[in-house]
């Protein structure tokens, strides 16, 4: 059912725009981004009509509406800084002695949130976040959002993996949507499935490392460039294909230096394989904080949760070809995170990093798009049927 115009949605912590990315792509009008973050807006900027660089804690929704004019706002997108609430942060906080908890300043911004959702009063709200976001002290931010809202929105929470929505990553995300206009809260479709332990049902195998990025121009440690055509192939996956839209080639696909030490430990690793799977005189790192500190990727299988810390190293990352030898660049890592190419990331390579890693992936921001339009259909057939029935009157 078509509506009478497009629905809209204002982006806060918008970052580089993975989920406005999205919905734009399912029929939304993205009327605002918001993020404290120069560059993320730079990139917002870019792909989107607008965005603003300011703290959502000095965000009101006056200036929202000055901003896009009065339109009303369909859907308010938010997904709050998670570090803090990151199964990968925790063991690091708690051997600082730092706070895991609520108390964290980081773990408060959902309460800025809930401040808007209050005062804009959209049709819909998201909040995304990690996973543990909603279990996290017994389950008490899930519980203060309800309790906030309560006769206001009917709210509904989600655990996903995105991997089941075609993204090729193992990434646990929670979800908080919620609606005023009387509407079931969506079901988000799974179109994908892992052969390893599920039936298919119809649904499609995961994409993969190698469904992914294995079409992109092959570079070194070291070497790529900001922009770089793509090279001949006619073997294609579907995935690098959707990808492909729109563009010649790739940008941001540069690859940082590695130590000598380092190069060795990556040509010593098979795909998939851990630092743990060689011998302990080769791994130069402690273990009590990050096991998991040198990887190299699986090509058969979705990549690592692809993560903001690829600013500050790649051990992680390892690529699975051997003979490029290096970690990913930030394309493969966007790739990964189901960018289209043309999505080009403003700033140096670090702040890229940054970028993607923060990112709700577009594909995730689709399904949830797709539910919502699902919702707001019933919504609009109702009226009409209403309508009917009065005039038959």
């Amino acid at each position: 059912m078509k509506f009478d115009s497009k629905p809209t949605a204002v982006d806060i912590f918008c970052g580089a725009g993975g989920l406005s990315e999205g919905f734009k792509q399912a029929g939304f009008e993205i009327l605002l981004g918001v993020d404290c973050d120069p560059w993320a807006v730079r990139t917002f900027r870019k792909h989107h009509v607008n965005a603003i660089q300011c703290r959502v804690e000095n965000l009101t929704a006056k200036r929202i509406r000055k901003e896009t004019g009065g339109r009303p706002v369909t859907v308010l997108l938010a997904g709050p800084p998670c570090q803090a609430f990151s199964n990968v942060a925790v063991p690091k906080l708690r051997h600082l002695k730092k706070s895991t908890t609520r108390s964290h300043p980081l773990n408060k911004l959902y309460r800025e949130v809930l401040r808007l959702v209050k005062d804009l009063q959209p049709q819909f709200f998201v909040i995304e976040n990690v996973g543990r976001m909603f279990s996290m002290s017994d389950g008490a931010i899930k519980k203060e959002i309800e309790t906030e809202l309560e006769g206001k929105y009917n709210i509904s929470f989600y655990y996903e993996n995105v991997a089941d929505f075609g993204v090729p990553q193992f990434r646990k995300r929670g979800l908080a949507i919620g609606n005023r206009i009387s509407v079931e809260n969506p079901d988000l479709e799974h179109t994908h499935y892992d052969p390893e332990r599920e039936i298919p049902y119809g649904r499609k195998s995961y994409e993969t490392v190698r469904s992914a990025i294995s079409d992109l121009p092959k570079i070194k440690a070291g070497g790529g460039s900001e922009y770089m055509d793509y090279p001949n192939t006619t073997a294609l996956s579907a995935y690098q294909f959707e990808r492909r839209k729109g563009t010649t080639g790739v940008y941001n696909h540069t690859a940082r230096k590695h130590s000598k030490r380092d190069l060795k430990i990556f040509k010593m690793l098979k795909p998939g394989k851990w630092i743990d799977d060689l011998p302990k005189r080769y791994n130069p790192y402690r273990t009590d904080i990050f096991k998991d500190k040198y990887k190299k990727q699986n090509w058969n299988r979705p990549s690592s949760t692809i993560l903001a810390h690829l600013s500050k190293d790649g051990l992680m990352f390892i690529h699975p070809d051997g003979r490029q030898n290096r970690s990913f660049t930030p394309r493969e890592a966007a790739r990964l995170q189901s960018f289209n190419d043309y999505y080009d990331f403003d700033g140096p390579r670090t702040q890229q990093f940054i970028q993607v890693g923060n990112a709700v992936p577009p594909l995730f921001g689709i399904a949830i798009a797709n539910g919502i339009v699902n919702s707001l259909t019933i919504k609009v057939k109702a009226a009409v049927a209403r309508r009917s029935l009065h005039n038959h009157r």
